[in-house]
């Protein structure tokens, strides 16, 4: 465990380039040195046709492994789509992900043959597909779709690893990967190595290019260890096309966990979770050289009241076109009061008593895509002194939204006062 944590501090403290870090690892307590391998690395995605039908297909190799998925157009959001597994060769097989009627287990759908893939994505693929058992046979043909960037990839990716990766067997879900660098080539050549430490699964550990800095050149982010939560360190390595290599991001950038990168609204963003009951966006803007947020925003447990009945409602953030947006929350429209989604007992199941410390009420006016949200009113937690036999009781005083009268009602929480109700006087 120490040695894994050496790895990771000396790749991040060092910029990520100091390849002398692998070195010291492997020389700790007189260990040899583990031997590498070059893994070529990349992601694409294509359009096409097979047997003359529309598909939509991702790809994704490293080493002799090829992964994917694809789906017949209109894809459905609902469905799954189609698995692909195979080898570099060109040769894949692939399997419904939705099992059909009858079966409890997937079985192998088709066939590609689609001929030898290289260490760069290709323009194009062609190819035949056949049925299993190979009665069926139509050809199949891909198109690259076109680069979000300005200037197209044109540098292919190999990863210093710990393991050769023949095929996906090698790709299993419990496979601890270890990567110590990341080489990039041009046209065959070496050009840099980039000393980084990520750890995982094979899909886990693969460096994505992004244009981080929207500046149109292609940037490379690498996921680095994955915790027990969602957040997720990243390691991220921006075009300098005055030099043209790679340098490490500024260390603002580095902090940010599980970045997404939104080149439309020029905003990144970044999903939290503290625990099971807070989560969280974070969202930046480039300024002065570095990400700087511009805009967060936490969950809360909106008190509601429905029949009677008095329920939590977790009310969490999530990211649109640059903006915090709150599907779920209360907004005063023009005809009343009303939630984005009607409260209901598979979402609005927390106990407000046992919530408190999250109790809040937020009216928001109705936001239009591509702006800030805006809050009309907010309510917290207060405390009423009730009497009860054992003496005063400063209980939960809270507002709360009645969602048969549409309108908001204060309530106190006094029947259990043993349990939600304090025996000080708040701000003593």
């Amino acid at each position: 465990m120490w040695l894994r944590k050496l790895l990771l501090l000396c790749g991040l403290a060092l910029g990520l380039q100091n390849m002398g870090c692998a070195w010291a690892a492997g020389r700790a307590g007189h260990q040899p040195r583990p031997e590498l391998f070059e893994v070529v690395s990349w992601e694409a995605a294509y359009g096409g046709r097979i047997a003359g039908k529309p598909v939509k297909v991702t790809l994704w190799r490293l080493g002799g492994a090829v992964m994917g998925n694809y789906c017949y157009e209109p894809c459905n959001p609902k469905r799954n789509g189609i698995r692909l597994e195979g080898l570099a060769n060109g040769q894949v097989t692939e399997t419904p992900i939705d099992l059909p009627k009858g079966q409890t287990e997937a079985m192998p759908s088709g066939r590609w043959r689609i001929g030898q893939l290289p260490g760069l994505a290709p323009q194009q693929i062609k190819g035949q597909w056949q049925s299993m058992d190979g009665k069926k046979q139509w050809p199949l043909e891909l198109i690259l779709e076109p680069s979000s960037f300005a200037h197209a990839v044109d540098q292919e990716v190999r990863l210093m690893m710990n393991q050769r990766i023949a095929s996906p067997k090698d790709c299993d879900t419990d496979s601890n990967l270890q990567v110590s660098a990341l080489r990039i080539y041009r046209q065959g050549k070496l050009q840099q190595s980039l000393s980084t430490a990520a750890w995982g699964s094979c899909l886990f550990v693969q460096p994505r290019w992004v244009d981080a800095n929207f500046d149109g050149w292609p940037d490379l982010s690498q996921a680095l260890e994955l915790p027990a939560g969602p957040n997720i360190g990243y390691a991220t390595w921006l075009y300098d096309s005055a030099q043209g290599k790679l340098v490490p991001g500024p260390k603002d950038l580095q902090e940010i966990t599980s970045p997404v990168f939104d080149g439309q609204a020029q905003r990144i963003y970044s999903q939290w979770r503290a625990s099971c009951c807070s989560h969280g966006i974070g969202i930046y803007a480039w300024k002065n050289g570095k990400p700087q947020l511009v805009e967060q925003a936490e969950s809360y447990v909106m008190p509601v009241r429905q029949g009677g009945k008095l329920m939590g409602c977790y009310i969490m953030p999530e990211y649109k076109s640059g903006h915090v947006v709150w599907p779920d929350a209360l907004y005063r429209n023009s005809d009343g009061l009303a939630m984005g989604k009607p409260p209901a007992e598979d979402w609005c199941d927390l106990e407000v008593s046992s919530s408190l410390s999250q109790a809040q009420l937020q009216v928001f006016a109705p936001q239009q895509d591509g702006q800030k949200a805006r809050q009309l009113s907010v309510y917290g937690m207060g405390r009423v002194e009730v009497q009860t036999p054992e003496g005063a009781r400063y209980c939960p005083d809270l507002m709360v939204f009645d969602t048969d009268a549409r309108k908001l009602v204060r309530i106190q929480l006094t029947e259990n006062a043993a349990q939600s109700c304090e025996t000080e006087k708040p701000g003593q």
